[in-house]
């Protein structure tokens, strides 16, 4: 009994937040207000703050499980990197891609908003650090396999070139949902084209 209502819980939750941001990509994040979110959702106002008690928690809940979506099918690669470094970097940076432009454009740029201002006058930035930390991390296991394999010159330190490719991954992801004329297969080329230059100076010789 106690894992169906936890089960009825999680799946609740996660009805707020998917409501949550279907409305926030339509109407932006300062004017939904949590009213609409419940109406949306088929639950009272009362159990929406239960949940997430302000629009700030409910837009943090919503990045966080697309985190930890992306950092749990990313595993897959950590755990089966295959033998070329820069292969499996695109692959790696590809799935966190895919992910993402699924999003709605505008909501997106909510999120990348968010980064910079503050929402429901809290400051999110930390918040959103964290979470991109989980991705950066995820890309440092992934090259400190490949420099043990020697594939990567003795000096490169694993995190500075992991910090590196995620600033790619961020600037053409950004590129993209700013840019009408930036589509998914652009976005996509850019991004292999510019791992593979990045990697021309990381490789060892």
């Amino acid at each position: 009994m106690t894992g169906l209502r936890d089960r009825k819980k999680q799946e609740m939750r996660h009805r707020i937040i998917s409501e949550a941001a279907t409305l926030f990509a339509e109407k932006g994040i300062d004017a939904t207000t949590m009213e609409e979110v419940a109406a949306a959702s088929d639950v009272s106002v009362g159990t929406v703050y239960n949940y997430f008690g302000t629009k700030r928690t409910l837009l943090l809940a919503g990045i966080g499980e697309d985190t930890d979506r992306m950092v749990e099918a990313g595993q897959a690669i950590i755990e089966t990197p295959g033998d070329d470094v820069v292969s499996a970097s695109k692959r790696l940076v590809r799935l966190y891609l895919d992910d993402l432009v699924s999003w709605d454009k505008r909501l997106l740029r909510e999120i990348f908003g968010a980064a910079f201002q503050r929402v429901g006058g809290v400051d999110l930035t930390g918040e959103l650090a964290e979470m991109d930390q989980k991705l950066i991390e995820q890309g440092v296991v992934l090259l400190s396999h490949f420099k043990q394999r020697g594939q990567l010159a003795d000096g490169v330190e694993v995190y500075d070139a992991a910090m590196i490719i995620f600033s790619v991954f961020v600037l053409q992801l950004f590129m993209y949902m700013n840019l009408d004329i930036y589509e998914i297969s652009d976005l996509q080329q850019q991004v292999d084209r510019q791992i593979e230059l990045v990697f021309a100076g990381l490789r060892s010789k």
